[in-house]
């Protein structure tokens, strides 16, 4: 129960006795007032009365007093009126029947009036002519007591109402401030970040949010300065200090995952003669030609996302680009190209001799390794040298995996949803412990095969899937098939699978998420794991906090994939709030070697720690990198070493 709750009850029934207590107190005052007034007034009434009688009296006539006792009887304040002798004989009587129609019976039952009686002598001169006797009506006690009663009760109820009423409002304005307390208190325990900047008038409640912001404040600034100290070692390890590009510790980081994520183009670019350039033409002209280039570079592919663009070393340069479009990108690379030599040109005569430009443009597929594509690179970019100055060269004995049109894609793809051709691959994710292993959930990958019964991997046609729109009735074919995989008892352990951008993005889609995960649960308590690429967390993180926030509620687990930390930093990690994050092994392997000072290891393990997050290796090929990683916290792998991929 609810402090504003105990507090209300416990004020209410204070409240209530009190009132309660002065309204019997009054009631009981207001009854022995009437009581008393009943016996006043027949005692009075008697005396008065017996004086006037005194003043007729007549033993051979007491019509006169008859008289005088009727005018007194008729008022109707008395319930009997009796005139004796002095032997006790009646010689005059009126009596009426006690009858009250404006007092509930109840009430009359309920509350006890004792008759009123009071008697007189009267007096003939000095002779004792007889005695009256008068005795009150108590219907009109009744009737005065149950109006104070029903006035009391309304008095204090309307007194209770105005009460309680400010009692309420000002217990609401007291505790909103424990409330927002309540809401910070939690939102620490989630690893939130909140200043509370009503400072509330209580005493108490002002010092405990004071302490409350004090201590806020300092975890923040400590995730502050910890990600502050990640992003610089993250500059210095993964960035060109002079092109300010990402080097080729960073691409061999990451090229792994664009090999198993997709199929695309790779365009390598390679200088000559520039030791010679900055021998002979001086420094300045060496720098005017790489920002140049790299100011050109930039601009080229800004427009296509997810493009990684790298320096190698001093002369070459590789762009990754997750799309097929080699026919397109050339194109863009001669426009370039022309631009280039027409800058070069432009610096001083002669300068054509000291920049030599050759580029190689290829294709990267499914089965292509980070060795296997620099081979190739440095193989076409080397054909290229052997050409004039400014020449591309086209690999084109790569493997040329979208032969068919994009009509012929789409009535293949959907007709692989229909035929059920689309399968289900898994691999396992473990938690490694000293008594053993345990298997946390399967990763869900998809495989395509075609009517030659050939199996593919996701590369060979998401990227297609992608570009035609389709890649969302992907998602929801696989979430059905898991489901229904679990149903049938195919799938023993949880499973984890991958969202599209597509997917994430719409609200119609996380609608029927939600529809299907409200079912799915009503049935089954295995816990199912969704995630994101990393990329898509950074471009749609208000979309992926959404469909974040609908799986949590189911009790489900949310995950961020192939975990890089954006040069940005990780406020986003904030906002999204996930489960777990999977970072290649090859990304940790460079933070957590930080054997130098140690800062990007602590900075990284205390950004995670802070967030509630856990950190699970991907890639694992090896004993000796779960010893590593395992020295430094992390006990959650996957990779061929653990399992490899197996079709479900």
């Amino acid at each position: 129960m609810s402090l504003f709750k105990q507090l209300s009850i416990m004020l209410t029934l204070f409240l209530a006795v009190i009132l309660t207590s002065v309204m019997i107190l009054n009631f009981k005052t207001a009854n022995e007032f009437i009581q008393n007034q009943l016996y006043s007034d027949a005692k009075n009434t008697a005396h008065s009365l017996g004086l006037s009688l005194s003043k007729v009296a007549d033993p051979d006539d007491t019509s006169s007093m008859d008289t005088m006792i009727n005018a007194i009887f008729d008022s109707g304040y008395y319930e009997r009126i009796v005139l004796r002798d002095l032997d006790g004989k009646v010689l005059y009587e009126r009596i009426t029947d006690v009858r009250v129609n404006e007092v509930p019976q109840w009430f009359i039952k309920s509350v006890a009036i004792h008759q009123a009686n009071a008697s007189t002598d009267i007096m003939m001169g000095w002779t004792r002519f007889g005695s009256l006797e008068v005795s009150s009506h108590t219907g009109n006690a009744y009737r005065q007591l149950y109006t104070t009663l029903i006035h009391l009760l309304e008095t204090f109820l309307g007194i209770g109402l105005v009460v309680f009423g400010l009692l309420h409002l000002l217990l609401s304005v007291s505790l909103k401030s424990l409330n927002r307390l309540g809401e910070q208190a939690k939102a620490i325990s989630e690893n939130q970040f909140i200043i509370e900047d009503k400072i509330p008038f209580t005493t108490e409640f002002r010092s405990v949010t004071v302490a409350m912001n004090a201590m806020v404040t300092k975890v923040k600034d400590i995730f502050d300065r910890e990600n502050e100290t990640l992003s610089r070692y993250h500059e210095l390890l993964y960035r060109d200090s002079e092109t300010k590009l990402y080097n080729r510790r960073y691409l061999i980081a990451m090229l792994p995952d664009y090999l198993v994520l997709s199929s695309g183009t790779y365009v390598m670019f390679s200088f000559s003669e520039l030791d010679r350039l900055k021998r002979e033409r001086g420094y300045e002209q060496y720098t005017k030609v790489i920002d140049f280039f790299t100011q050109h570079l930039g601009k080229m592919f800004e427009n296509i996302p997810n493009t990684l663009i790298a320096r190698l070393n001093e002369s070459d340069f590789f762009v990754v680009v997750p799309t097929d479009q080699r026919e397109e990108i050339h194109a863009m690379v001669q426009e370039a190209m022309q631009e280039l030599k027409a800058m070069i040109l432009g610096l001083d005569d002669g300068m054509d001799n000291y920049v030599n430009l050759s580029v190689a443009i290829g294709e990267y597929g499914e089965y292509d390794s980070v060795k296997s594509l620099f081979s190739r690179a440095d193989y076409v970019v080397t054909r290229s040298k052997l050409e004039a100055n400014f020449t591309i060269q086209l690999c084109n004995n790569c493997n040329d995996q979208l032969i068919p049109g994009r009509e012929e894609w789409r009535s293949e793809l959907i007709k692989s949803l229909e035929e059920s051709r689309i399968l289900l691959a898994s691999q396992k994710v473990i938690q490694h412990d000293t008594q053993g292993d345990k298997t946390l959930h399967d990763e869900i990958f998809l495989r395509l095969k075609d009517r030659k019964g050939t199996i593919h991997s996701a590369a060979y046609f998401i990227p297609v899937a992608t570009s035609l729109g389709i890649v969302e009735s992907l998602d929801r074919y696989m979430i059905d098939k898991v489901i229904e995989d679990i149903a049938n008892g195919v799938l023993k352990t949880s499973a984890a699978l991958n969202l599209s951008a597509d997917f994430v993005k719409k609200y119609e889609n996380v609608e029927w998420l939600k529809n299907k995960l409200e079912q799915f649960h009503k049935d089954y308590t295995v816990p199912l794991w969704f995630e994101v690429s990393n990329t898509i967390a950074l471009q749609e993180f208000e979309a992926v906090h959404s469909i974040c926030a609908v799986v949590k509620s189911f009790g489900d687990k949310f995950g961020i994939d192939h975990f890089v930390m954006p040069q940005k930093g990780a406020e986003y990690l904030q906002i999204i709030r996930p489960d777990y994050v999977k970072s290649n092994s090859a990304y940790l392997e460079d933070i957590l070697g930080d054997y130098e000072s140690g800062d990007a290891r602590e900075s990284l393990i205390n950004i995670v720690t802070s967030l509630g997050i856990t950190m699970i290796a991907i890639a694992i090929e090896s004993q000796e990198q779960i010893t590593r990683f395992t020295k430094h916290g992390i006990s959650r792998f996957q990779g061929v070493y653990i399992a490899p991929v197996t079709l479900v």
